[in-house]
C-alpha cells in the first residue's frame, strides 16, 4: 500500500515501512510537517510493522525538522525490536548524514533493494 502524503511519501509492505521525505520543511507548513510525521509514526501501533527504510532518492537536502522527524521513526522501528536503515541518498545527502552522524547510528545502503535485503536478513 503507498500512501502519498504532502511531506512524505509512505509504502507499507509487512513488516517493513517505507518513507520517501518528498522535500526540507523550506516548502511545507511546519504544523504539516508535525502532523504528518505523528501520521507516520503511528503506523508502528500495527503490530505487523517492525521495520523502517527512510527511502532519501527524492530529495538532495534535509534541514533540520525533517531529519529530527526521521530520526523520531528510526528511534521507534529501534524501541519495537525492529531494523532501521537509510538508502538512496545522494552525495550532498551523504555528507549531510555523516556531518550530524546518523550514519554511525543507522546504516545507509545505495539503493533500495539492498536496504530491504539488510532488514529482511537480520528480521
Amino acid at each position: 500500500m503507498v500512501e502519498n502524503l504532502e511531506i512524505f511519501e509512505v509504502e507499507l509492505a509487512a513488516p517493513n515501512l517505507v518513507v520517501v521525505p518528498l522535500g526540507s520543511t523550506i516548502q511545507f507548513q511546519y504544523s504539516n510537517v508535525q502532523v504528518e510525521s505523528n501520521k507516520v509514526l503511528r503506523l508502528f501501533d500495527a503490530p505487523d510493522i517492525k521495520n523502517v527504510i527512510i527511502d532519501l532518492s527524492r530529495v538532495d537536502y534535509l534541514d533540520s525538522i525533517i531529519i529530527g522527524s526521521l530520526i523520531r521513526l528510526l528511534q521507534r522501528a529501534r524501541q519495537t525490536g525492529g531494523q532501521a536503515v537509510f538508502c538512496n541518498a545522494c552525495e550532498n545527502m551523504q555528507n549531510i548524514l555523516k556531518c550530524i552522524k546518523v550514519g554511525t547510528l543507522w546504516p545507509l545502503f545505495d539503493t533500495r533493494e539492498e536496504a530491504l535485503t539488510a532488514v529482511t536478513a537480520t528480521s
